[in-house]
């Protein structure tokens, strides 16, 4: 078997199960587990159905996370009417069906820098 056929070969079984194994990941697994025995037997009291739930719910929390994030950044924006209207030039070049993620992608990289020459300034404040 080739190369090509090879990859292709587990292309294939990835897209299966969903799960692309990566040894870089997996070694990092197997330390977590090694250093955290008792987490790992606990994981596996839960049947399937619990732990599909937890993550299920894992998932609902980050984008909720985010969504309050983004809700935030585009709050900074619409009160900042050059902040707006910076975001705004760069959106307008956009097609439309990309220019609400664009916006949101946009306000949260001004944003962070807002927030990150907040946190220098308050910094070189503090003695």
């Amino acid at each position: 078997m080739g190369l090509n056929e090879a990859i292709a070969k587990k292309k294939a079984a990835e897209q299966k199960t969903g799960i692309n194994h990566r040894p870089e990941v997996d070694a990092k697994i197997d330390k977590f587990i090694a250093e955290n025995p008792e987490t790992y037997e606990k994981l596996q009291a839960y049947s399937k159905e619990e732990l599909i739930r937890k993550r299920i719910l894992d998932m609902v929390n980050e984008n909720e996370r985010r969504q309050g994030y983004s809700a935030e950044a585009r709050e900074y924006v619409d009160q900042n009417p050059a902040v707006k209207d910076e975001v705004m030039r760069r959106v307008n070049r956009l097609p439309e069906a990309q220019r609400e993620g664009a916006f949101t992608r946009h306000a949260t990289t001004l944003y962070n820098a807002h927030k990150l020459t907040q946190a220098a300034a308050t910094s070189a404040v503090k003695p």
